[in-house]
């Protein structure tokens, strides 16, 4: 009875085949119905149809002829829709239930012309039992084909798309003349607003890159940025991003970062200008936080508190000798000797307050009394003398850490 379901299947296959064009336009209708997301420009739409078509035509010679569908490829038109649906941005997920929504339309209409074609109900069972059997057996392997022409496709598209950003940002970091406008279009991202920078970098591993951008979209959000950041890998471990008009509520320096992973932060500015400065802030931060053990580097290093120090960077070995010559034993790299550092620091930059001083560090007024008198012995006389090189110094020795510090015992 089974062969008897394939001949029934086989003879109204053949019927359908010679109208397979008005077919098609049927389904590509009711698709176009059913899933909105499938509807583009013209073209588009035209795709979809001689997608449709060429599956129609390919599904019907599977019944009416008993082709092979272990040696059947998809049809040149589906597997050009997918490339165009990938560059479109359009989601993977919507190709695939086209698919799934077309076999559902097709096995039904054929379904009609079965129970059309004979009241027996055995003969009825036997023909859908082969049409369901092809059906899945067909769609299985065609979407197949079509994910993969998608897939490739969609990595293509965006490898040349980052090309082409990436180049259009250097050339403006660069400060080549470039139109606005022009690059605006390629970035996909207003120049004429507020900008900050960052340069996310990670060790390198297997995903990291990924991670850098849903950091840097985290901290767009937790700013509430007025629109999508520019996202740009500079290499295979750093990532550069511009946030556009953040709202400086929130501190970037209190972000999570992932482990072996961290952030440098320029200052917000403005415009076409504003674009390169934030970015060259970022940068010099970066340089800051790298020029430390990876151990004691801060996760989130900000230009507005380190810029000082990035000049300094350019010559550690001398910037280790002018500090040791400021701060004395003071610059020693032991835990003690930190918490002196870091204690003299925080009362420099509170003006002198114990009671900030405790307060921010969390500590015991009297505490902070007994630290800054330490701190005053080590260095041999009070922090008011010298105060400014003092608090460069400290400030240094903060960010930088051991590269500068006195090794023990030396």
């Amino acid at each position: 009875m089974q062969s008897n379901g394939a001949e029934l299947l086989a003879r109204i296959a053949g019927g359908l085949s010679r109208r397979a064009l008005a077919l098609s336009e049927q389904l590509t209708e009711q698709m176009l119905a059913i899933e909105p997301e499938l509807r583009g420009d013209s073209r588009v739409e035209a795709l979809l149809r001689a997608s449709v078509t060429g599956n129609v035509v390919i599904a019907l010679h599977v019944y009416e002829l008993g082709l092979d569908i272990d040696e059947i490829d998809a049809p040149a038109e589906a597997l050009e829709y997918a490339r165009r649906l990938a560059q479109r941005g359009t989601s993977i997920t919507a190709l695939l239930r086209a698919y799934r929504i077309g076999e559902r339309l097709f096995t039904e209409h054929l379904l009609g012309e079965i129970t059309a074609a004979t009241s027996d109900p055995t003969l009825v069972t036997a023909a859908v039992a082969v049409m369901t059997d092809r059906s899945f057996a067909y769609i299985d392997r065609v979407s197949q084909q079509v994910v993969t022409a998608y897939e490739d496709e969609r990595d293509r598209w965006l490898q040349n798309q980052m090309a082409v950003r990436t180049a259009r940002v250097r050339s403006i970091l660069s400060g080549q003349r470039v139109d606005p406008g022009d690059s605006e279009l390629a970035l996909g991202y207003r120049l004429d607003r507020t900008h900050l920078g960052l340069v996310v970098w990670f060790d390198a591993g297997t995903g990291r890159l990924r991670a850098a951008k849903q950091l840097a979209t985290i901290i767009a959000d937790q700013l509430h940025c007025q629109g999508q950041p520019l996202l740009i890998p500079a290499d295979e471990s750093t990532l550069w991003a511009w946030l556009p008009q953040p709202e400086l509520d929130m501190d970037p320096a209190a972000v999570s970062t992932p482990e072996a992973t961290w952030v440098a932060v320029g200052r917000p500015a403005a415009g076409l200008e504003g674009f390169r400065l934030t970015h060259r802030q970022a940068a010099q931060a970066q340089v800051v936080a790298m020029s430390a053990p990876a151990p004691q580097r801060a996760s989130v290093s900000c230009s507005a508190q380190v810029g000082p120090i990035a000049l300094m960077c350019t010559d550690l070995a001398a910037t280790r000798a002018w500090i040791s010559e400021v701060l004395g034993p003071l610059a020693r790299d032991d835990d003690a000797t930190a918490q002196l550092r870091e204690t003299a620091r925080v009362f420099l930059d509170t003006s002198g307050s114990f009671q900030t001083t405790a307060e921010r560090l969390v500590l015991h007024r009297n505490t902070v009394q007994y630290r800054i008198r330490k701190a005053e012995a080590v260095l041999g006389h009070s922090l008011r003398e010298g105060r400014l090189d003092i608090e460069v110094a400290l400030l240094a020795c903060r960010w930088l850490g051991s590269t500068v510090l006195q090794p023990m015992g030396g």
